[in-house]
């Protein structure tokens, strides 16, 4: 087999009638597969053993000979070739075809070359009409004569075949009454002929180069069928520059795969299970063979035409059996896989085989909490470890010559020896393994760990680690993989260990952060809580204060003062600024010593209580400051602080802790005479609908507002409720609390229309059967949306990593002039990580800016600053170091070879999968915060770019708004600008009612301005303000809606998806160019050659720049293995192989589809 690393490039083309031939290693004639009593392949049947090989090694069919010595010899008696079974998977048959057939991949680009439409060709190959290819003219002349001299005979029939005749003209169809006709009347006169051979003979006489210039000429026209001549130029382009025959479209042989790849077994008690192919093949050849015996034996034309048309259709169910009118199905009415089917879709070849592997020295398990862990460390059970690396244990026991042989170290191993366990703690000393959690959403869903051996069948995990997977303990399981090699370990242990994975890649923040139980803990430590020991005891140092608490004087919240030394102490939270104490004593308590003590001393003495969200800060800034290996120390820390202090603490909680605030029942009795007021004003028709749910919805939420105000003042703040709400340490917020005791109040319904009608009661009162069937809608629609959404969501990332996939960062600099304009406020936030364009304050171009960097900028008063930025960079192929700038998994300057547009396909698509998964837990109860199911569409429609149902109209001219008209009948409305040019032009724009209009009267407005409030059309957007306002409006929209929901996602990664969606532009006049009107192609490549035609003195092509959306964006890309294996694969395969296209293995998908090592991965 070839060496794959030796292959440039794959190039895909049609194959000629002598290249079938040529491939294949004998025709196959008949039918049979198996003899029913000897179980052998039939000879010259489908599994024949003379044209693919023997059915087993180096030998013959009859027995005469065996082994390799003969290898290459061909029995005299039997036919067979001495061989390996292996060549049964390669070698190929075919099947001569009593008659043409057309290979229904290409019917569209047949139609578009003979100028017929997709229906005409149909009916021509289901022998339903019939093609003129010749007229002899002389012969119609004369019959045109004849035709005269029988003008007064009266036979209307006749004249009627007489006008027929002359009005006919080459490449007509013909029905089949009137070419019966015409055909007994003048027989001589015409040929036509039906069916693949017509279509057959028409494409082999085309001549390509006229036809072309023929095409040039309609298009430089103009006119009506301009848009039909650039479609059919391609066409004819693509075979002219290819050099490949339309006429191989037709098929007079078909090629028969190797058996092996459509296998056949004998089951128990002699049932055969066979693949679907074989099937198809044995109704082509029982059609085939029935057809040339009525060939020979001359039988009427309308049973041969009724056979030829079977024979078509079962070679159109072998190559696409789904697209076919009647669909081939077996014995029990089920479609049978055609050829197209086994390639494409999720279990094709294309995604299943070649993209998916499955992996052996792998096992999965339910994963648990590992407290005694540390961050780079997993528990494995022993018994997975024994299976897992059994072979490392026999080599080890080889080595330690424990056994004199592998198999007597197989059997130590299977006896389970003690000293087994011993070895396999030598082989685990310093080896990493993988866990991998599904869904694998992103780059943090595997890590490496260094196992540990544990008791048990269940993984254990660090606590700290479940955020980067998304996991929890309610049942999760993770895959282990071992890396095999040593280059594979010590990849693992530099890329994928656990400690060296501390940032989020999609935005740089801490992936791992405290949460649960440790929250709660460190919270109870640092909280100011009321003491019953003497406050404000002065100690000389930390550890006299601890001995203090120990000897039980001082409890951990008791008030004290301390010396600490000269170090920073923060009474906040950051970004305000530390103090320094005088003489280094600082009021504080115990608590606060205990956890200080595992701070690094960069970070200062932290002297406020910290809830979740001050610890995760805290994280970041210990990772910015102190670096990978502290910020570890500190999270092992925090950890074991956290779990000791939430056990001492005894949170629990009881029912016993919740309290009905008193007044509730007076707060609800006013609600309810405020509703009864608004009911009768409406009922007596003195306000409308909306006012009147308007008036519902503000009295119900002002109750639940008062509700939850006296239910503060009854729980006390540090009880134990209190102390989790306040802590963050799981989801419960004060809403949940409320609904617990005070009231559950305003629900949405499954539409996301608030209801006006409240859930007055608690859960701890209970509640009625229709509040219960009220509040169950909510949770139900959390439910569907779990389901329905997440699909949804896959499939966007899906979309998103794709169109993604070839951006590599390929160079250093392109050096592009062009960057991205930042200002406040969030200059802060989107500049970190970047290259300055230009010279700001004391920084030149071409710095990285880090945060210290920034805040510098930043004091020196610059409001705004140019940087380099994904969306201007010049790479033709990838991006660039500079224009991309730092890697925010890991603070530094992106490495060559960086799979930067995979990384931001992952960024962005994840966080959507969580939001859908989100609303499981949301419960339906009425908040300011859109759901995601609202987010989600529109997330799609943006990196779709679909057109809004109701796109809000932009203002096409700069002017001045002289008046806004509304009709009081339909409640429409109109908008009249006055244009502020001395033409002093004037436009009307009509706007349907509900619309809330953004502008007023005599208002200056500039072009692009949207006139109402609403989602606005991107392809407008790119045609009056060009592509950065449209870049600019796509990542803002975005963010909107990812920031609406709480998710962080880094303008980089947008900038790099929304490059790859404006890259192409749509050639609108090729100029001197070989480039075809109508096409689209990358911009790159369209501004080389408008470069190369200038230089050479000629007239450039003229080109629009494109917005693509992202399935379309991926089906663009040069690499045809890539787009065929993202969709619509026949599409895309067909055309490539018209365009005899090359695939130069640029991107990672096509080099991991042939086994090659992926371009730039380390």
């Amino acid at each position: 087999m070839r060496d794959v690393d030796t292959i440039a490039a794959l190039r895909i083309g049609l194959a000629s009638p002598e290249r079938i031939r040529s491939w294949s290693h004998g025709e196959v004639t008949k039918p049979d597969t198996i003899h029913y009593r000897t179980q052998k392949p039939v000879k010259d049947g489908l599994f024949c053993e003379i044209i693919f090989g023997p059915t087993r090694d180096w030998s013959c069919a009859c027995g005469k000979y065996h082994g390799k010595r003969q290898v290459g010899c061909i029995c005299d008696k039997c036919g067979v070739e001495l061989a390996p079974t292996t060549v049964r998977r390669e070698r190929m048959g075919h099947i001569e075809l009593a008659v043409p057939i057309a290979h229904p991949w290409y019917l569209r680009a047949i139609g578009l070359l003979l100028d017929l439409s997709p229906w005409h060709v149909s009916s021509l190959l289901a022998y339903q009409r019939y093609l003129v290819l010749h007229i002899d003219e002389e012969q119609r002349s004369k019959a045109q004569d004849l035709a005269q001299d029988t003008k007064d005979t009266g036979n209307h029939e006749e004249q009627e075949a007489y006008q027929q005749l002359l009005a006919l003209s080459v490449r007509d169809l013909l029905e089949e009454g009137p070419y019966r006709t015409l055909s007994i009347l003048f027989p001589d006169t015409f040929l036509a002929k039906t069916g693949a051979e017509a279509v057959h003979h028409l494409l082999s006489t085309l001549d390509l180069d006229g036809l072309a210039a023929h095409l040039h000429d309609e298009i430089e026209a103009e006119g009506n069928h301009a848009k039909k001549a650039i479609r059919r130029l391609h066409v004819v382009n693509a075979f002219r520059t290819s050099g490949q025959r339309p006429e191989w479209m037709i098929l007079s042989s078909i090629p028969v795969i190797p058996p092996e790849l459509r296998p056949l077994l004998v089951l128990d008690g002699g049932r055969i299970a066979s693949a679907d192919l074989n099937e198809l093949y044995v109704r082509i050849l029982h059609r085939n063979t029935r057809l040339k015996r009525f060939l020979e034996q001359g039988a009427p034309e309308i049973i041969v035409n009724h056979e030829r048309r079977m024979l078509q259709e079962a070679c159109s169910a072998l190559f696409d059996n789904a697209h076919t009118k009647k669909k081939t199905t077996d014995a029990h009415g089920r479609a049978l896989k055609s050829l197209t089917d086994l390639l494409q879709g999720k279990q094709g070849r294309f995604r299943r085989n070649l993209l998916g592997k499955r992996v052996d020295y792998s096992g999965r398990s339910v994963i648990v909490a590992g407290p005694q862990l540390k961050l780079n460390e997993c528990g494995l059970p022993k018994e997975m470890a024994y299976e897992l690396f059994k072979p490392f244990v026999i080599g080890k026991l080889l080595d330690h010559q424990y056994a004199r042989s592998p198999k007597a170290a197989k059997r130590m191993v299977e006896r389970r020896d003690d000293m087994i366990w011993d070895v396999l703690d030598e082989v685990l000393f310093e080896r990493v393994i993988l866990l991998n959690r599904a869904p694998t959403l992103h780059r943090l869903s595997i890590q490496a760990f260094h196992p540990k051996l544990i008791e048990g069948k269940a993984i254990q995990i660090h606590p700290l680690v479940c955020s980067a997977f998304n996991a929890d303990f309610d049942g999760d399981q993770m895959a282990v993989h071992v890396p095999l090699s040593d280059k594979a370990q010590q990849e693992a242990r530099r890329l994928l260990l656990s400690i060296h994975n501390l940032r989020h890649p999609a935005s740089g923040e801490p992936s791992i952060s405290p949460s649960q139980e440790i929250v709660l803990g460190c919270f109870y430590l640092t909280e100011d809580r009321p003491s019953e020991k003497r406050a404000r005891r002065v100690f000389t140092d930390s550890n006299e204060a601890l001995l203090a608490h120990t000897a039980g004087h001082i409890d951990l919240h008791t008030r004290i003062i301390v010396r600490i030394g000269d170090v920073s102490v923060y009474s906040t939270p950051p970004p305000t600024q530390p103090e320094h104490p005088s003489r280094g004593r600082v009021e504080t308590t115990v608590g606060r010593v205990l956890f200080n003590d595992i701070l690094p001393e960069p970070l200062g003495y932290r002297n406020y209580p910290l809830h979740k969200d001050a610890l995760k800060a805290l994280v970041a800034e210990c990772l910015t400051t102190c670096g990978e290996e502290a910020t570890v120390h500190l999270l092992d820390d925090m950890k074991r602080l956290g779990y000791q202090y939430a056990t001492k603490s005894g949170i629990s909680f009881a029912m016993s802790d919740i309290h009905v605030p008193p007044e509730r029942e007076l707060l609800i009795a006013q609600g309810r005479k405020q509703v009864a007021e608004v009911d009768t004003s409406y009922h007596a028709g003195e306000v409308t609908y909306d006012e009147w749910y308007r008036q519902m919805i503000e009295i119900w939420t002002q109750i639940t507002e008062e509700i939850s105000g006296k239910l503060k003042d009854v729980l006390d703040p540090f009880g134990t409720i209190m102390t989790i709400v306040k802590s963050g340490a799981t989801k419960a917020k004060f809403q949940q609390i409320r609904q617990l005791s005070g009231i559950r109040g305003l629900l949405a319904s499954p539409s996301g229309k608030i209801l006006p009608i409240p859930v007055l009661s608690n859960y701890l009162l209970g509640l009625l059967v229709w509040e219960i069937f009220i509040a169950a809608s909510g949770a139900r629609k959390g439910f569907m949306d779990r389901s329905l959404n997440t699909a949804l969501s896959g499939y966007l990332t899906r979309r998103l990593v794709e169109a993604g996939m070839e951006v590599i960062v390929t160079q250093q600099d392109c050096h592009t002039t062009e960057g991205l304009l930042m200002g406040l406020p969030t200059m802060r936030s989107s500049s970190i990580g970047r290259i300055l364009a230009e010279r700001a304050g004391e920084s030149a171009a071409g710095t990285l800016l880090d945060e210290k960097l920034v805040d510098a900028l930043l004091a020196s008063g610059i409001k705004q600053i140019r940087v380099r930025s994904p969306l201007y960079c010049q790479a033709a192929y990838g991006i660039c170091q500079h224009c991309y700038g730092s890697d925010l998994a890991t603070g530094t300057r992106i490495r060559l070879g960086a799979a930067v547009g995979v990384l931001a396909g992952q960024a962005i698509g994840e966080p959507g999968t969580q939001l859908t998964m989100r609303t499981f837990h949301s419960g339906g109860i009425a908040n300011n915060a859109s759901d995601i199911t609202l987010g989600l569409p529109r997330i799609n429609d943006l990196f779709e770019v679909h057109v809004p149902a109701q796109a809000a109209p932009i203002a096409e001219q700069s002017g001045i708004v002289k008046a806004i008209e509304t009709d009081p009948s339909t409640g429409a409305s109109q908008i009249h600008i006055a244009s502020t040019t001395e033409e002093g032009e004037e436009w009307t724009y009509h706007i349907p009612r509900k619309s809330r209009i953004a502008i007023v009267e005599e208002q200056r407005i500039e072009i692009g301005t949207p006139l109402v409030e609403g989602s606005l059309n991107p392809h407008d957007i790119l045609q009056l303000l060009g592509k950065e306002a449209t870049q600019h409006y796509l990542i803002q929209e975005i963010q909107k809606v990812y920031r609406g929901t709480g998710a962080v996602v880094h303008d980089k990664h947008l900038e790099v998806i929304v490059r790859q969606m404006l890259r192409y532009v749509l050639i609108t006049d090729a100029g001197d160019t070989d480039l075809l009107p109508g096409s689209i192609i990358d911009r790159f490549i369209y501004q080389d050659t408008v470069a190369a035609v200038l230089a050479q003195g000629g007239d450039p092509a003229q080109a629009q720049l494109q917005l693509l959306g992202l399935t379309q964006t991926v089906l663009h890309t040069a690499s045809w293995m890539a787009a065929a294996s993202f969709q619509d694969m026949s599409r895309v395969l067909s055309r490539a192989a018209i365009w005899h296209q090359q695939d130069d293995l640029l991107g990672l998908k096509e080099n991991l589809m042939i086994g090659k090592k992926l371009p730039g991965m380390s």
